[in-house]
């Protein structure tokens, strides 16, 4: 299992739906809950492979991008809803213009809006540098 792939934790009594974050060990797995906000140690043979995130649902999307967040950035992203899409970044943007919402990915889908921007590590600084460079 790779990072951001979603799991089903199966414990015996229940199951659960996550998403896979990263190994601590051979035997166990740092993993994100769907109805848990709190990260979890689980052993790796509770897990089992569910997708991975070329084809994520809402719930993935939204658990990696707040993993990465918090991560990474504060605990910042910034998620646009237009007529035309979805558009999704790390960070937090303190200029919104035309260029700069242009140059965040953009999506059908708010998952496919994250995937992009997790796939390109779009962020804020990325963002101005970029419109930095058009502007000169």
């Amino acid at each position: 299992m790779k990072f951001g792939d979603r799991i089903l934790y199966d414990n015996g009594s229940e199951s659960s739906l996550g998403v896979y974050l990263k190994e601590i060990s051979t035997h166990e797995a740092l993993v994100r809950l769907d109805d848990d906000s709190i990260k979890k140690v689980l052993p790796k043979e509770k897990l089992i492979f569910v997708k991975n995130m070329d084809n994520m649902d809402l719930a993935q999307a939204l658990i990696v991008a707040d993993y990465i967040a918090k991560e990474k950035y504060d605990g910042h992203y910034t998620l646009f809803g237009f007529s035309t899409g979805y558009r999704f970044c790390f960070g937090t943007l303190d200029k919104v213009s035309y260029h700069t919402t242009h140059l965040m990915p953009l999506g059908k889908t708010i998952e496919e809006a994250i995937k992009k921007a997790i796939d390109g590590k779009v962020d804020v600084d990325l963002i101005l540098d970029k419109e930095d460079k058009m502007m000169r």
